[in-house]
């Protein structure tokens, strides 16, 4: 496959029972999830999930809509039918994972067997502060600095900001206008992430359970919303020990 793919698989393997499909959080990359391709169990092979925009995608036009977005990814997934995935989506990544989940059981394709919410409220919690994806890019770019979750050199450098920008503005503008009020019951169990700063309320986090057949609670791991990045080994053995311990026991779709 090749890097350009919407979907890469970055190590191969062909024994693996499970594949674990990455969503990016909003402005970000492939990149987040690389490094995990050889910490993961054997029996798991990682995809990545590269959006156009960013990353070494970065001259492409970056999808303006939640719709966009999940048809390019349903329909990459068609070329990946030869194992079961398990989803993971880390903050605006879980919003998109969990549309792509409704999208292919409308279509009755086969739906992943498990699912990961990290540091993301459900979809169908409102969000509560003002919209940000409008403002100047000085006010814009501030607010992006605000969340901690880039380095200052990049924010620093305007030639790349340049072109970071649009998509930037394009996932926020998905993230802040997005909700489904929707209440339909997916046939798949779902742990939730959060980070042990993060300020969430319960009604937040818990209403995912109300989405999903089956759940395993919610799992505080140590850091800020951004924890996937600062905290992943974590984040990988969280994964490592439900997959194989609570899904090596079922038969895969």
């Amino acid at each position: 496959m090749k890097k350009t793919s919407l979907i890469y698989i970055p190590l191969q393997r062909s024994q693996a029972t499970y594949r674990l499909l990455c969503f990016p959080y909003a402005g970000g990359s492939a990149a987040t999830y690389m490094q995990w391709a050889e910490q993961l169990d054997a029996d798991i092979e990682l995809a990545v999930i590269q959006l156009p925009g960013r990353g070494i995608r970065l001259v492409e036009t970056a999808y303006s809509t939640m719709e966009e977005i999940v048809d390019a990814i349903t329909n990459a997934m068609n070329l990946l039918q030869d194992k079961p995935f398990v989803f993971f989506g880390h903050s605006m990544g879980a919003r998109v994972a969990y549309e792509v989940c409704l999208a292919l059981e409308k279509k009755r394709k086969l739906l992943p067997v498990h699912f990961f919410a990290s540091a993301c409220a459900a979809p169908n919690i409102e969000r509560e502060l003002p919209p940000t994806y409008h403002l100047p890019n000085k006010v814009f770019l501030d607010k992006i600095a605000a969340l901690n979750g880039s380095p200052q050199a990049v924010l620093e450098d305007e030639e790349l900001m340049e072109l970071i920008l649009p998509a930037l503005r394009a996932d926020f503008k998905i993230i802040e206008t997005y909700c489904n009020k929707n209440k339909h019951t997916l046939p798949l169990g779902v742990s939730v992430l959060v980070g042990s700063s993060e300020k969430f309320k319960p009604a937040a986090l818990e209403n995912w359970f109300d989405l999903f057949e089956s759940n395993t609670g919610i799992h505080t791991l140590k850091g800020d919303h951004f924890f996937v990045d600062k905290n992943k080994q974590s984040v990988i053995d969280f994964i490592n020990t439900t997959v194989t311990c609570q899904l090596a026991t079922a038969e895969p779709a």
